[in-house]
């Protein structure tokens, strides 16, 4: 029960990522966002882009949980991913409608999952087995990361 009450809670702090990202987007300059701190390091505006990107992810993972069982699950290559789709082209307002309109859909469909739903099992090729649960957890600890390395990128820490 708990278990299901902590998963619950992360969904709802799942919802929560877009308005806090609007709300950097409202706060930083337009000129940060692609602004790289050093060569080899993403611009608030990539890492943007990789949350839009990894939400599609995170999208077919958590369909392929729901409807088959013990799915494998395919790691990707970021790096590869961002270069191709070039990450610091992207304009601010795609990235944050990207990102939005995604969350959204993966949204809809968590709330209709049941106590059994959240406890389907995938196999991740380097995490082994994980449940919708584990997911939603991993989801929203790769939001936090990532939310709190552009909120400093853009020089906004205390907002």
């Amino acid at each position: 029960m708990a278990d299901l009450l902590e998963c619950l809670v992360q969904i709802r702090a799942l919802a929560e990522t877009p308005r806090r990202l609007h709300h950097l987007a409202r706060h930083a300059e337009p000129a940060a966002w692609p602004r790289k701190p050093d060569a080899g390091t993403w611009a608030p505006i990539e890492v943007l882009a990789h949350l839009a990107d990894a939400e599609l992810f995170f999208a077919t993972r958590l369909r392929l949980m729901l409807t088959a069982e013990r799915p494998t699950l395919e790691a990707y290559d970021q790096e590869a991913l961002a270069a191709r789709s070039n990450y610091l082209a992207w304009p601010l307002q795609q990235a944050l409608e990207r990102f939005t309109q995604r969350r959204e859909s993966n949204l809809e469909l968590l709330s209709t999952c049941s106590a059994a739903d959240l406890e389907r099992v995938g196999l991740h090729r380097q995490r082994g087995p994980i449940t919708v649960a584990d997911l939603v957890a991993l989801m929203l600890a790769h939001d936090t990361a990532h939310t709190g390395q552009i909120r400093t990128r853009l020089g906004l820490a205390n907002r």
